[in-house]
């Protein structure tokens, strides 16, 4: 059973962590182009000495290069792939399309993994990106167990889950939240987590939240599967990784050396024997609360944890009495030791901590703190640090288990000749050593057999066991100890390198004359500026064609015959908009909706529906923005494999764009207007509160921030988009827009009533027109009602 367990390092002494607790795998971020910007992480330096660690002890390093990649950063990413490279690495983790396709074009050996940012959640996405080069994949994790076993069954490709810590309340990769309202972007390794905010779900129609409490309605628990590990094994997963890079190393150490014992039993007994203690202790290392998330089931309702967004840690009992600055507390479950840190949840769920100094108690046993904030009887109280938990993983993972590499050897002593060393692993790595000093024959005492091998294994605080030692000496022999001492010393560096450099590939090096592939840049016969309307109502259809929209984006499945007939009649190109999220069990659905109906062609919103695009001869592809295409060489993978338009990632600025669009002009379309999908999700925040459960009427509700933005909730086929509160408004900047070169510029209607979408349509149709007082009264509403110009004058860092 070849099952890699894959641990988090955020830091070298994480590495450690990871690394002398079991992990036969560990993922970390260089100081570039990685997901967890504001980790510690590892420059160069401390890369090298890493892999050099960890290889020592038969332990991969993979590191994360996976964020969204601009045209401007990647020749240096491709450089960093270099270092990376040559430095002995054994896998990276992407998201970027284009760094992917130029990183196996130019070190090929490279074994990529497509990163859970890459939303790959069917067979389709693995098989197209296999083909691009990816070697493994980080499913998304909203898949079940039974869809995970199934695209196993149907693939070689080496397929990777989380298996605990924190989760995501968005599809990964999908989520612009933290970006167009704060301009940290999760896509590029800043995310804010504005899930982890409380929210008050409002009933959008008359602006109401009485009935409904403000709560972390977004705030997932932490994943936790060590009870379901047998089930993921028989799903044929090939690694199993476990999230934490911003966590410390002793919760690297306690979730890592459970999980690997869990995984022994397995192997060896056949079940894994979890008892009450190791789920305390995983609980005592970090929880949000516990949760087995989408791979068995959940319902979505249990996924977030509402009352409390970060470590709940582990009931401990109550709040007893306050007097004078102090209070007593019940130890009702666990115990309690001084260093130990704890929290009271006050009425209004706001928790205040205290770290326990003495162990002093009450006649009646309470345990006495101090407390200057008043504490009402009876508020619960959780120890959130262990501190003896917390000192017996650095004690573990640091001087009494530490990760050991047997070895054997041969010795050769002979009077006359250098002593030589023959040392080798189970591996079969092997390193041979001469002496420069030559044996003679003993004048007093002659070497031993016994004391040459107890020579030997002097390793001190090397990794290195000799398990067995052969001795071929003359029987009159001497050389002396400080001989012995240096040929041990030598031969063990010696296997240091051997074991360093465990994937044997010659060193590339590329210039940046054959990085850079010159592209012809497209022949602009059509100068025509098109405008195109996403519509996810059959009845805003009319109005939409009647303002002259130029193609229709449609997105439900409601009166699809109809609807295409409409547009027909009008000559206007209808295109089938697929939703981001489409599963193995979905697909059929989705290709007989296209067989079917005449579509001028479909919009692919994520990479696995390109297969989509064989369907039907003559069937135009337009990429949609959430595909993130971040850069011109993504862009070309896509036409390349079939798109026919581009639009590109909503996060690139108008100067970002440009030269994009200098080749690619007409092939390439902006967004315009729309309440942008900030999030796309499995779960729905009316399931975790009072609020309807008539998916059809989800439309009616929103999210209210602590500022009072509203976001609204939406749902199409069963998967929840929150909504971004502004309206992307650029009407009053189309000039600017399109001095880039773009030719079509697309406008997406979730809330606005028919009227609104024949004034939206017309007052963009005549953008040059727009000084006059015509429009001035739509334009107002839309400022009224809250817009933003995106990302086109700021960007994202």
């Amino acid at each position: 059973m070849n099952i890699e367990l894959l641990a988090p390092a955020g830091n070298f002494e994480s590495l450690i962590a990871a690394v002398e607790s079991g992990a036969d795998a560990v993922y970390l971020g260089g100081t570039k182009y990685n997901a967890r910007a504001s980790a510690n992480n590892f420059d160069e330096e401390t890369l090298i000495k890493a892999v050099k660690y960890a290889h020592i002890r038969n332990v991969k390093i993979y590191i994360t290069v996976n964020i969204l990649i601009s045209d401007d950063e990647l020749e240096d990413a491709l450089k960093y792939t270099e270092f990376l490279y040559n430095n002995d690495i054994d896998g990276i983790i992407i998201q970027d399309i284009g760094l992917l396709y130029l990183i196996n074009k130019f070190f090929p050996e490279m074994p990529l993994h497509c990163s859970t940012q890459m939303t790959i959640h069917n067979r389709d996405g693995v098989n197209i990106l296999r083909g691009l080069g990816a070697d493994r994949f980080v499913l998304a994790r909203e898949m079940d167990i039974k869809e995970i076993s199934g695209l196993v069954k149907d693939t070689s490709a080496e397929i990777e889950i989380f298996i605990h810590g924190a989760l995501c309340v968005s599809y990964s990769g999908q989520c612009l939240m933290s970006s167009l309202i704060g301009g940290r972007s999760g896509n590029r390794g800043k995310c804010a987590q504005p899930c982890r905010k409380a929210y008050t779900l409002i009933d959008m129609d008359d602006n109401k939240s009485d009935s409904y409490k403000k709560s972390y309605l977004l705030s997932t628990k932490d994943l936790n599967t060590i009870k379901h590990l047998d089930e993921i094994i028989r799903a044929g997963v090939k690694s199993l990784k476990i999230e934490g890079r911003m966590k410390r190393p002793e919760y690297v150490a306690v979730v890592v050396k459970h999980y690997k014992e869990a995984l022994n039993n397995i192997i060896e007994k056949g079940k894994a024997e979890i008892d009450d203690d190791v789920y305390r202790a995983l609980e005592s290392a970090f929880n949000r609360g516990f949760t087995h998330g989408f791979l068995f089931n959940e319902k979505k309702s249990e996924i977030v944890n509402t009352t409390k967004p970060s470590n709940r840690g582990i009931l401990l009992g109550k709040v007893l009495w306050q007097k004078d600055g102090k209070a007593g507390i019940s130890v009702d479950r666990g115990t309690i030791n001084k260093g130990d840190g704890i929290e009271i949840v006050l009425g209004n769920g706001v928790s205040t901590g205290f770290n326990i100094n003495s162990a002093e108690r009450d006649a009646a046993g309470a345990l006495i703190i101090n407390a200057d904030k008043k504490l009402t009887p009876g508020l619960p109280v959780y120890k959130t640090f262990d501190k003896a938990l917390n000192d017996k993983a650095i004690k573990e993972y640091f001087y009494e288990n530490r990760r050991k590499v047997f070895l054997s050897a041969e010795l050769f002593i002979r009077s006359g000749n250098n002593p030589s060393i023959k040392i080798w692993d189970h591996e079969g790595h092997n390193v041979e050593l001469q002496s420069a000093h030559i044996a003679e024959i003993a004048e007093k005492a002659s070497i031993t057999e016994e004391k040459a091998i107890a020579q030997l294994k002097k390793t001190g605080d090397t990794p290195y066991i000799f398990e067995d030692i052969k001795v071929h000496m003359d029987s009159n022999v001497y050389a002396p100890m400080s001989v012995l001492n240096e040929l041990r010393r030598d031969a063990l560096k010696a296997m240091d390198e051997a074991l360093s450099c465990r994937n044997k590939r010659k060193d590339i090096h590329i210039s940046n004359a054959n990085f850079r592939i010159d592209i012809i840049p497209e022949k602009r016969d059509d100068n025509k500026i098109l405008f195109g309307a996403s519509l996810w109502k059959y009845e805003n259809i009319k109005p939409a064609i009647e303002a002259g929209i130029d193609y229709v984006y449609y997105g439900t499945q409601d009166r699809i015959p109809q609807t295409v007939e409409f547009c027909h009649e009008n000559n206007t190109d209808i295109f089938f908009l697929l939703p981001n999220i489409i599963k193995d069990g979905e697909i059929e659905k989705y290709r007989k909706i296209i067989k079917e109906n005449n579509f001028d062609g479909i919009v692919i919103s994520n990479i696995s529906q390109l297969s989509f695009a064989n369907i039907k001869p003559g069937l135009k592809v337009t990429g949609n923005y959430s595909l993130n295409v971040f850069n011109k060489r993504s862009l070309e993978v896509y036409m390349e494999m079939g798109a026919h338009v581009i639009c590109p990632s909503v996060e690139l600025a108008l100067k970002q764009i440009k030269p994009m669009a200098g080749y690619y002009g007409s092939r390439m379309e902006l967004m315009v207007y729309g309440q942008l999908p900030l999030m796309t999700m499995e779960y729905c925040p009316l399931s975790s509160s009072d609020g309807c459960k008539d998916c059809s009427k989800q439309s009616k509700y929103g999210l209210k921030d602590e500022r009072g933005a509203v976001f609204p909730i939406y749902c199409n086929d069963h998967k929840t988009q929150l909504l971004n509160s502004h309206i992307l408004f650029m009407a009053e900047y189309m000039n600017r827009i399109i001095e880039t070169g773009v030719k079509r510029f697309r406008m997406d209607f979730y809330r606005e009533k028919t009227r609104e979408i024949k004034e939206i349509i017309e007052l963009y149709k005549d953008f040059r027109n727009q000084d006059g007082g015509k429009y001035v009264d739509v334009i107002q509403r839309i400022k009224n009602i809250g817009h933003t110009k995106g990302h086109y004058f700021r960007g994202v860092d």
